[in-house]
């Protein structure tokens, strides 16, 4: 069913669909979700704090950390940038907010955060709280 409408004043003409295919209003989605990413460059921003913790990442722009694991642990970025602001901070921009998304929380996922120590990945503005300990809560 079709409503049309006619404004008087402006002499504009309205139409509007009760019934419209679910891929029309998804493919007018997609295609807003795309233009609105050429407009935008999406960023995130990781530190990371411990003890002999380091990242890198090679030519194809895969992000390997050392986390004190015994065997490395490859997060593939393949439509994001990577860079490194310092030793422990990692810049991540591109023009999906998806695929920023994906990586920052993959990298992130491989070392949380410990509520004693406050080590491990985090973004940039998170607050950190610390939890006490059994002993340090007795002192």
């Amino acid at each position: 069913m079709m409503q049309v409408r006619v404004d008087a004043q402006s002499n504009l003409f309205t139409a509007q669909f009760d019934f419209i295919n679910n891929y029309v209003t998804l493919y007018i989605l997609l295609i807003r979700k795309l233009l609105y990413s050429f407009t935008r460059l999406f960023f995130n921003k990781l530190k990371f704090k411990g003890k002999g913790y380091y990242i890198y990442k090679n030519a194809r722009n895969t992000v390997t950390p050392q986390f004190g694991h015994a065997h490395r642990i490859y997060n593939y970025a393949y439509n994001v940038s990577v860079k490194f602001l310092s030793k422990t901070t990692i810049f991540i921009y591109g023009l999906s907010s998806r695929d920023i998304l994906k990586v920052s929380y993959g990298i992130k996922k491989m070392k949380p955060i410990n509520i004693f120590t406050g080590r491990g990945v985090r973004f940039s503005k998170q607050i950190i709280y610390k939890k006490t300990g059994k002993v340090s809560s007795y002192r």
